[in-house]
């Protein structure tokens, strides 16, 4: 078995966490590697290190992140892209996605036993078309976000399923979220909370000017066209962001298509703890 470990060095325990995962590795036999930008970071650390990020995920059986829900999710994303699993070892706080904390990285010998289970997770397809053009596309774990950025004024979206209007969204924003993003910024916008394996859709709106104005779930299978009206007294120009990624600008002539990825993610669980558990252990921090 090798394991690409992929941690995220900022976090303020990620070094410490990362030393001691490397250390219960090698005392159970298992090969680990990390991409070459991290050689300088991690002097001490006898490991295999790739050139290519991908070549290391790619040239591995399982991935296992280190960090937060941010960490997580970037790690869960490359390693779907090359059908690799992945497990995340929390070295931060709340970190509803990791399937372990720094304290039980003994649990890993059930790891190389293949004594664990995997939940598959459904992602997000979104691609930016302007005057028909692709100018962007990504694969979403958590939820693509439509928001202001810094203007303080409304903005306009019009979200569109099946051909069909669904409704014109005069708000601060909107959320396009998985299951799994259920407990991320959906949650906080008011959005429910789904198990998430399931295949579905949430749609919550953020700080809506109607109070009429309700999140949606639809079937996984759903297609939607969101667009972007530019009005007078509104703002004038709308932002997308992946995961929380780079910001994409959207304007009046753009058109943003969302839908099931083909690829899912693999969340190793190696804990009996169930999805209400977590929540409920999370919620509690």
């Amino acid at each position: 078995m090798k394991i690409a470990v992929i941690p995220n060095l900022t976090r303020h325990k990620a070094r410490e966490v990362t030393l001691s995962l490397c250390s219960e590795l090698e005392n159970l036999g298992i090969d680990f590697c990390f991409s070459c930008k991290l050689k300088e970071e991690l002097p001490e650390i006898p490991a295999e290190y790739f050139e290519n990020s991908e070549d290391y995920i790619k040239n591995s059986d399982t991935v296992i992140s280190v960090g937060g829900d941010g960490s997580m999710l970037r790690a869960a994303k490359a390693a779907a892209r090359e059908n690799k699993n992945v497990l995340g070892i929390n070295a931060g706080r709340l970190a509803y996605l990791c399937g372990l904390d720094k304290n039980e990285l003994s649990l890993l010998s059930l790891l190389k036993e293949g004594k664990y289970t995997v939940q598959h997770r459904m992602m997000l397809n979104v691609t930016v078309l302007k005057n028909g053009n692709v100018i962007y596309d990504d694969v979403c774990l958590n939820d693509a976000v439509f928001s202001r950025g810094a203007d303080l004024r409304l903005i306009d979206l019009n979200v569109k399923t099946g051909g069909r209007d669904i409704a014109d969204y005069l708000a601060d924003g909107a959320i396009f979220a998985t299951p799994t993003g259920s407990t991320a910024y959906s949650m906080s916008s008011g959005g429910p909370i789904v198990e998430p394996t399931l295949e579905a859709i949430l749609l919550t709106p953020i700080c809506p000017h109607s109070l009429a104005v309700r999140p949606y779930i639809f079937s996984g299978n759903a297609e939607f066209e969101v667009s972007v009206k530019i009005v007078e007294g509104g703002a004038d120009r709308v932002y997308l962001f992946c995961d929380g990624g780079e910001a994409v600008p959207i304007d009046g002539d753009c058109v943003v298509k969302i839908e099931k990825s083909q690829i899912k993610s693999g969340f190793i669980s190696i804990k009996t703890d169930n999805f209400i558990d977590v929540l409920n252990k999370k919620l509690e921090k």
